[in-house]
């Protein structure tokens, strides 16, 4: 799975991401502060930018439907202004066919 989110402003290092297994839910939070000064701020005429905190849940699966995430393998990198993640699904190799009797 690969999910950008749009972080106009954002710095990395207030940008925090996890995933919780148990609720196949990727969670991306944190806080985006408005740049300048006060001087800058009595300036403006529009500031089309949000600012202040986030925390936005993306759902990747459910208990009906589950997705195994490999864990390990999960990536998150910010360029200008968009967050890119990364989530590899764990592939299975052995398909196991298992055999009935009928009765």
């Amino acid at each position: 799975f690969i999910v950008h989110v749009s972080l106009p402003g954002a710095k990395k290092e207030a940008v925090e991401v996890k995933w919780d297994p148990k609720r196949f839910e990727l969670n991306v939070s944190g806080t985006i502060e408005r740049p300048g000064d006060e001087e800058l701020l009595k300036t403006l005429a529009l500031d089309e930018r949000r600012v202040g905190t986030f925390d936005r849940q993306v759902r990747l699966g459910s208990v009906f439907q589950p997705v195994e995430i490999h864990v390990e393998g999960i990536t998150a990198e910010m360029e200008n202004g968009v967050l890119s993640i990364k989530l590899p699904k764990v592939e299975t190799d052995v398909v196991m066919v298992t055999r009935v009797d009928v009765q």
